[in-house]
């Protein structure tokens, strides 16, 4: 039987190796398509991620949301074996060896029946406990960083379940492209824009007579003209150059 962190572990693996390339951009439509756009599928992916999370959730009640995110993993997973296997055979064609599975424990004690190995589910599931119940480090970034595409997909699988709802279709269209953009097209678009920016920016600074501004603005410019090339930059200077 293939297991599910065994799959999803493969998945991740297989993308960030194909980051870049020219497979790419296709192989993340057949993402959105066999993951993002089957319900039961991305809340089985969302559960995954929510479980190997360190949430600083409330000790108290862990448990219990470890036992109810199992029996609806449990659900998932009997009722949609089809859907699984096909998504088990298209990771393998993503990967030339199985990945290290990232989660082992939740694959333990969602797959393991033998009431011999209970102590050994009773350990996973404390493991489990003590990394959601674990608070999470937050860190003030204060540069422009590049994201790896496994946190992208993070991000994705989450927000399509948890957050999508909230957000209009034009914002969803323009995460789903960004995602599916290979290095080239960002560098491309990227001195597109740059170049837009800059020029608005120095018409600005052209027509100032206020010193403050000039030195934010000339900041400005330095720090674009800088930037790398990456999805976070992409999408700051795409929300800069509709602003100017």
């Amino acid at each position: 039987m293939n297991k599910f962190g065994q799959i999803k572990s493969n998945i991740e693996k297989g993308l960030i190796s194909l980051y870049g390339k020219e497979t790419f951009k296709s192989t993340m439509k057949d993402f959105k398509n066999k993951v993002l756009s089957k319900k039961n599928i991305s809340e089985a992916f969302f559960l995954y991620d929510e479980l190997s999370s360190k949430k600083g959730m409330d000790s108290e009640i862990a448990p219990d949301y470890i036992n109810e995110s199992f029996e609806q993993l449990r659900t998932i997973i009997e009722k949609n074996q089809k859907d699984i296997e096909e998504l088990a055979k298209w990771a393998e064609t993503l990967v030339k060896e199985s990945a290290s599975n990232e989660y082992t424990d939740i694959d333990y004690v969602l797959y393991e029946k033998s009431v011999k190995n209970l102590e050994k589910v009773l350990e996973s599931k404390n493991r489990i406990k003590k990394s959601i119940t674990t608070k999470k480090v937050e860190k003030t970034i204060t540069e422009s960083v590049n994201l790896p595409l496994s946190s992208m997909l993070k991000i994705a699988s989450n927000t399509f379940n948890k957050e999508y709802g909230n957000i209009s279709e034009s914002e969803k269209e323009e995460l789903r492209g960004l995602l599916s953009m290979t290095k080239s097209e960002i560098t491309s678009e990227m001195e597109t824009l740059r170049e837009s920016v800059v020029s608005k920016l120095s018409n600005t600074l052209n027509e100032s007579n206020d010193k403050e501004l000039s030195e934010k603005v000339s900041d400005t410019i330095k720090k674009i003209q800088e930037s790398p090339n990456d999805l976070v930059n992409l999408y700051k200077l795409r929300q800069l150059n509709t602003g100017l």
